[in-house]
């Protein structure tokens, strides 16, 4: 794997995998790779950035203890509202090769 990133050191137009643990605990692990699209970093610190995939995008917000990731399906791009899930826990963000 590469060397672990802190949500801290995400940047806007960078590729990386992100990692989690399902919902509730239960199931096999999941990721996803892809470009970095957007960081919101109101302070100092990372609260949330999103990884645009060919289909949809994952959000992560790493403002929780155990940090959130969220599928939102078809991306970004489609306009209004789209549909989100929790899918589980972050449980590491890695450079992502190419």
């Amino acid at each position: 794997m590469g060397d672990e990133l802190q949500p801290d050191d995400v940047e806007e137009g960078t590729r990386v995998r992100v990692e989690w643990s399902p919902r509730g605990g239960r199931g096999a692990s999941d990721a996803a790779t892809g470009e970095v699209t957007r960081v919101w970093r109101p302070d100092e610190e990372v609260e949330e950035f999103t990884v645009q995939r060919d289909d949809d995008a994952i959000n992560v917000y790493t403002d929780y203890r155990k940090p959130v990731v969220e599928r939102v399906e078809g991306g970004l791009e489609e306009g209004d509202d789209p549909e989100t899930e929790t899918v589980g826990r972050l449980d590491s963000i890695v450079p992502a090769s190419e």
